[in-house]
């Protein structure tokens, strides 16, 4: 049975889903954006092999809509670029580096709260954690905390829920 080392997440809000758009788009001034307003929106995705698809495509379930599909990419920067130079959107996570110009990003949310997941460190109590792992765990925790990309959408919107620890 793994337990949760006494950090869940390597980044104080989780990663959570963000969309971008030109300046010159409807949604640029926008600060956050609620999903159910990408309805009729055409939209530059990753591919479903991407966890921050997945949480996408669960919210868009859970608001009834059906997203207008454009361009599905292996490459974030490739769906920022397309969203710089025309009228779309485009849905990356928040670990994504966001160009400082061309592009205006904002957290993408449903009633408030961030799209996303926490990410956790585990490991099997019956196994050794050298020092050195607890360290560097403890190293990237402080490290993601200050420097993490996406961090400044955190302050616009609810944190995600945190998740609890299991006890071995």
């Amino acid at each position: 049975m793994a337990r949760l080392l006494g950090h869940t997440s390597a980044s104080k809000h989780g990663w959570a889903t963000s969309a971008a758009v030109s300046p010159r788009h409807g949604f640029a001034s926008r600060r956050k954006l609620e999903i159910a307003e990408l309805a009729e929106e055409s939209l530059l995705l990753l591919r479903r092999d991407f966890a921050s698809r997945g949480w996408f495509d669960a919210a868009c379930n859970v608001v009834h809509i059906r997203p207008r599909v454009i361009l599905e990419s292996a490459a974030p920067h490739t769906l920022l670029a397309l969203a710089k130079g025309g009228n779309d959107v485009a849905i990356v996570p928040s670990n994504v580096q966001i160009p400082s110009a061309g592009v205006r990003a904002f957290p993408l949310i449903h009633r408030g709260a961030s799209i996303g997941r926490w990410t956790a460190v585990a490991w099997d109590p019956q196994r050794f954690l050298a020092p050195y792992a607890k360290s560097f765990i403890d190293e990237l925790v402080a490290y993601c905390g200050q420097h993490y990309p996406g961090r400044e959408f955190a302050k616009r919107v609810s944190p995600l829920p945190r998740p609890e620890e299991t006890k071995a």
